[in-house]
């Protein structure tokens, strides 16, 4: 079966209708090589296909395509390939387009020397370490590529990039939510007990984990349980290690406010847990 091109963007990357006359977006090694509007192409060398839709500006995205240079959308193609070997995933195949807009623009801020710093770099890191890997990795290609060092900030969102492709349609935003409330969670316990975290120690890993896990079931739950066990438990903590106990609390009250969260007995018996370990020296 074959295909015929309506636009072409570069040598991989062409525009054509599906059997629904849908606008799709075709990638491929070659896909547009030697070939006009108009042209038909074999099926067998699309790698990758994606519909415009509602989500995205259909002139706003072949403008972008239109005018990437076309190094920089093979360069892309190769990173996410890199990346999917590497985590030995499939990413969602619009991070082609999210990422190599966000490649361009952080292209343009590093030649004009206004690179931007990533306030979630240490998080992310930790959050996840397998997406940024795979992100130093991929500026380490982008190096070998076209000479652009770019700073380990950038690996920062790159791999926010990556964990969102893996996460179905949602914002770079919602991926950065759980960032952003790990980062707010810990500023509460240093600030509550006048203490900077180790966050080389295990303890320091093994919470942040929790954290990143106990965020999303929250969020996704957000169901109250009563557990009369654990209920009795939290108060005799409450009794003998007051300190702690406020600052579950605190962590509760943030949550309840940001995100109209309630923690439920469970989740705060844990969180006193991790906390205990994190700040008693034992």
């Amino acid at each position: 079966m074959t295909v015929k091109i309506i636009k072409k963007f570069n040598n991989n990357v062409i525009m054509s209708l599906n059997d629904k006359s849908q606008e799709v977006i075709l990638i491929g090694n070659g896909l547009g090589f030697g070939v006009s509007p108009g042209d038909t192409i074999n099926k067998d060398k699309i790698e990758k296909t994606f519909v415009i839709d509602n989500d995205y500006n259909r002139e706003t995205v072949y403008d972008f395509l239109s005018d990437i240079p076309k190094e920089q959308l093979e360069l892309t193609k190769d990173i996410i390939e890199l990346t999917e070997n590497l985590l030995k995933v499939q990413l969602n195949d619009y991070l082609y387009l999210s990422l190599s807009d966000h490649l361009y623009y952080a292209f343009k801020r590093h030649k004009s020397g206004t690179d931007i710093s990533n306030p979630l770099l240490n998080e992310i890191q930790k959050i996840y370490p397998k997406e940024y890997e795979a992100a130093m990795l991929a500026l380490q290609l982008i190096f070998e590529s076209t000479g652009t060092k770019l700073e380990k900030d950038e690996a920062g969102f790159i791999a926010l990039h990556f964990v969102n492709a893996q996460q179905g349609q949602i914002t770079i935003n919602e991926t950065m939510k759980i960032p952003k409330m790990i980062k707010e969670i810990l500023r509460i316990i240093e600030f509550h007990f006048s203490i900077q975290l180790d966050t080389s120690s295990i303890s320091y890993d093994r919470f942040i984990t929790h954290l990143k896990y106990f965020i999303k079931r929250s969020i996704d739950s957000n169901e109250e349980e009563h557990n009369s066990q654990t209920n009795v438990m939290l108060q005799s903590l409450r009794m003998n290690t007051p300190k702690i106990y406020d600052c579950v609390e605190k962590i509760s009250e943030y949550m309840q406010k940001t995100q109209e969260v309630t923690i439920n007995e469970d989740e705060k018996f844990y969180l006193f847990v991790y906390i205990y370990k994190l700040t008693t020296k034992e």
